[in-house]
């Protein structure tokens, strides 16, 4: 298998697109650190895991705040001994007119979003550059490439997001380090169907795309096929466009 024996870490990791990239990976081969703010949801995935045959660690994870994010690194050491890949998934996404926009909801949406991904990367970083190899892969989001009305916190998150990707993987390229963004449209998780348009309505998901659909584009990325791939990120559409939705 791709993986075998690699380390992965996966954010976000309960549900949707988190889940299906930790069950993606552990099949390439790679032991899985469940990485999640619900801890039933990664004891239930990192079960799910060990049943397929894989080795699983669930670490309970606030990625807001960086203390809980080291934590979960040190006992990802303590049970693995190493980090080699890290998915930087976790995220949330809340749709508001922007005259209408809690302020406390645009900054919970910046610190998982954004903040999130910093404590997560910068947390594996000294493991992937003291070994001078390994893999980072955030998952963005199409709204970090475009705005679309009722989603200006999340847009803001993401479009950072994008930055922040471009300048770490300015920095760990001497590292040997690569570093890359999926920037998926419409997904069918749980989030997207939890998330109403502004009128209360659902978001027409017919369309959109399944959870394992984006995580057959992180195992590529996490691989040796995708070596010459580093600082970009990948769009993710599904042949659809997410404004007509």
């Amino acid at each position: 298998m791709q993986l075998t024996d690699k380390v992965a870490i996966v954010t976000g990791a309960g549900r949707g697109i988190g889940r299906a990239i930790a069950l993606k990976l552990a099949q390439a081969g790679a032991h899985i650190v469940v990485a999640e703010y619900v801890a039933e949801q990664a004891h239930a995935v990192a079960a799910e895991i060990r049943a397929l045959g894989g080795q699983a660690l669930a670490v309970s994870t606030d990625v807001t705040q960086e203390s809980s994010v080291a934590e979960m690194l040190a006992q990802t050491l303590e049970h693995f001994g190493t980090v080699d890949l890290l998915v930087a998934n976790a995220g949330i996404q809340r749709r508001y007119f922007v005259h209408e926009l809690p302020s406390p909801a645009f900054s919970e949406m910046l610190s998982v979003n954004l903040l999130g991904v910093f404590h997560s990367c910068k947390a594996v970083l000294p493991t992937l550059y003291a070994r001078r190899s390994g893999t980072i892969i955030i998952v963005a989001s199409d709204s970090g490439k475009h705005g679309y009305a009722h989603n200006a916190a999340y847009c803001a998150s993401k479009f950072g997001v994008l930055g922040f990707m471009e300048a770490l993987a300015d920095e760990a390229r001497a590292y040997k380090v690569r570093v890359n963004a999926i920037c998926p449209a419409g997904v069918k998780t749980a989030m997207s169907s939890a998330t109403p348009k502004t009128d209360g309505s659902p978001l027409d998901t017919r369309y959109f795309m399944e959870p394992d659909e984006i995580a057959d584009v992180a195992l590529f990325l996490a691989t040796p096929q995708s070596r010459a791939i580093h600082g970009q990120s990948l769009q993710v559409y599904g042949g659809v466009d997410y404004q007509l939705l």
